[in-house]
């Protein structure tokens, strides 16, 4: 047994607070909850790793039990390895195999976007997808865009910097906003900051979230020694995705024991390294004015990195923008979770109180740093939706 293993189940209270807290048993019970899947189960589980409820499959992965524990305990770390030992044993659907491979979509798609983008909106196409595979036919597909970031960034020319980062984009960004990717490459060009780009495998938690752990430490392994030697040479990693950033700095060395410590001090949201930057006095400054009234949506994987809301400080630099917190809980998508059919009532349930908060508020845009939030926000409530760095870039004069 793993000695933090031990100082988690010895610090479980059986407060419920996990459960309190959790978005999925808040609308449903076919979760059994955080706390009975995770300490509850995790003793039996030490000696039988079969013991595992069969409502595990209904756990998003968002963490939330993590943020609300007042001791400590690494609840969603047995949820998740609870979720890897059910489908060890019984396997995982077609659908589930499909939807934790993002990378692999992501170039599979790329080779016809156009026309993946097409089907994904033909309603007959959308009704066998979910008579076939479960995946909903309500649910507001991805769209691809017509280049990936690293192929756009090929066609980029950048000046030298004083120093130099390497960005992680994470899967969504690639594939599908590249623009977010590219925005972040400039605002930290305009800092003097130089950002080298390697490409990297996906971060492996949409393979944590289904249940396919083997393939998960297999591409935290090759991303580890892909990054370590960059970390060896000083440089800081950044990410612009809450979940990548997550994954990096905590579930390979909480689900698959791999040493990130010295991996760890390198890795950086990019608003945390502007933050930086600005704390040094090293922020260019000043920004346009933008006459703007936007929401703001902090992802549950950011508050679960423990690092606050870095984009708050920047945001607050720019004048006349007004951003207004939605502080109304889970979006409910979590990654592939409200793609499945079963699944996609309890998202839109989970993701009410969002939706209901940006109509109260009156506003058209909203702001988040993940993806599928993003995603989420604009099906639930058509309104536009941007990763905070765009509205940088906006202000910097080198974004439309």
């Amino acid at each position: 047994m793993r000695q933090y293993d031990n100082l988690a189940l010895d610090n479980c209270i059986k407060c419920s607070i996990c459960v309190t807290n959790c978005p999925v048993t808040r609308v449903t019970d076919k979760f059994a909850g955080p706390k009975q899947n995770g300490p509850d189960l995790e003793r039996f589980r030490l000696e039988e790793p079969a013991a595992v409820h069969p409502s595990i499959g209904y756990c998003s992965n968002c963490k939330n039990c993590d943020v609300a524990c007042p001791s400590g305990v690494s609840i969603a770390t047995m949820n998740s390895k609870a979720k890897g030992e059910f489908v060890a044993r019984h396997g995982a659907p077609l659908r589930d195999q499909l939807l934790a491979r993002v990378g692999l979509m992501g170039r599979v798609c790329h080779l016809a976007p156009a026309l993946v983008n097409w089907g994904g909106r033909v309603k007959l196409f959308r009704w066998l997808g979910e008579k076939l595979f479960g995946v909903s036919k309500d649910m507001t597909l991805p769209q691809y865009a017509g280049k990936t970031f690293y192929q756009l960034m090929r066609q980029q020319k950048f000046a030298p910097g004083r120093r130099k980062v390497v960005y992680f984009p994470g899967c969504y960004v690639t594939y599908n906003t590249p623009e977010v990717g590219l925005a972040v490459v400039e605002v930290l060009a305009k800092q003097g900051v130089q950002v080298l780009v390697e490409e990297f495998n996906c971060c492996g938690l949409p393979l944590i979230a289904n249940g396919l752990l083997a393939d998960a430490r297999q591409a935290a392994r090759g991303n580890v020694q892909q990054l370590q030697k960059y970390a060896d040479q000083g440089y800081r990693i950044i990410t612009s995705c809450p979940s990548c950033n997550l994954t990096l700095r905590r579930e390979y060395h909480e689900l698959f024991d791999l040493d990130t410590d010295s991996l760890n001090d390198h890795i950086m949201d990019v608003f945390e390294y502007l933050n930086e930057l600005a704390r040094q006095g090293e922020l260019v400054e000043p920004l346009n004015p933008l006459d703007l009234r936007v929401g703001y949506h902090q992802p549950c994987h950011l508050k679960a990195a423990g690092c606050g809301v870095p984009s708050k400080e920047i945001m607050d630099r720019i004048p006349g923008l007004q951003v207004l917190g939605l502080d109304a809980g889970c979006c409910g998508l979590s990654g592939s979770y409200g793609f499945k059919a079963e699944k996609y009532p309890i998202s839109m349930e989970i993701g009410s109180n969002v939706f209901r908060a940006v109509e109260q508020m009156g506003v058209k845009q909203v702001i988040t740093e993940c993806g599928m939030c993003q995603l989420q926000i604009h099906h639930g409530t058509g309104v536009a939706v941007y990763h905070p760095i765009q509205l940088l870039a906006l202000a910097y004069g080198i974004a439309k």
